[in-house]
């Protein structure tokens, strides 16, 4: 893995756009820095219909439930855990900042990609 350049070897030093990019670069890697804990998946609310003939959600229709559950993906299966709701909250927020690190992430190679172009005068393709 190659590691960024040295401050005083950085190719900015006298282009102001790759300065800019660098600039860029450092604020996206402090928003990722700020975030908390990330998790994947969703948090959904359910309603279940177990099935038993004589059971209330097979002679009235009312279905069994809300269950507040996290839904994601282990080793390619989807897993559902249910949650209560303190514990559903804070692992939307985590959701949350799983997302916004794949933005984060996302912004950094588009930043990469653009210092490269211009360091190096490379067409773009």
């Amino acid at each position: 893995m190659s590691r960024p350049r040295s401050k005083k070897n950085r190719p900015a030093d006298g282009n102001p756009q790759l300065a800019q990019l660098r600039q860029d670069y450092e604020a996206l890697k402090a928003q990722i820095q700020a975030l908390g804990y990330v998790l994947p998946g969703s948090v959904q609310t359910r309603q279940y219909r177990c099935g038993k003939p004589s059971c209330r959600c097979m002679t009235q229709g009312l279905l069994h439930g809300p269950y507040v559950q996290w839904t994601r993906k282990v080793n390619g299966k989807t897993v559902n855990i249910n949650l209560n709701p303190e514990s559903a909250q804070t692992v939307q927020e985590w959701i949350q900042n799983n997302r916004k690190l794949r933005q984060l992430c996302h912004q950094l190679e588009k930043t990469s990609l653009k210092a490269l172009h211009t360091s190096t005068n490379m067409d773009k393709s």
